[in-house]
């Protein structure tokens, strides 16, 4: 989630306007709005914003993949290199076996002559 999403749905819970945040943190709402779009803020910055807002600054980061999302991401890229290495296994086996064929020809071609 982008951070001025979750600046502004915190101000929006305490009733507050980004122009009141930008004054609490010395701040002009221009550059405070930049900053937040562009999540170029200080951590100092990040530390005054919790300090005024009542959260800590880890609320500002919060992470959108829950264990059972992460979990399930390992699943899935698990069971895909379980079959990409299925597939590679059964290429080598052909390869082997053309290789094998292979020398059986240039015996056979070589006992000719």
């Amino acid at each position: 989630m982008a951070l001025k999403t979750i600046v502004d749905r915190r101000l929006k819970e305490q009733d507050r306007s980004l122009s009141w945040l930008a004054g609490q943190i010395d701040k002009t709402f221009d550059g405070l709005k930049l900053s937040l779009l562009k999540e170029s803020l200080k951590y100092s910055d990040i530390k005054k914003m919790a300090e005024v807002l009542k959260v800590p600054p880890a609320y500002f980061f919060e992470e959108e993949n829950t264990i059972e999302n992460m979990v399930e991401e390992e699943k899935f890229e698990y069971s895909s290199l379980k079959t990409e290495l299925s597939s590679c296994k059964e290429l080598a086996g052909t390869l082997k076996s053309q290789l094998a064929d292979k020398e059986k020809i240039i015996e056979l071609l070589s006992l000719k002559h």
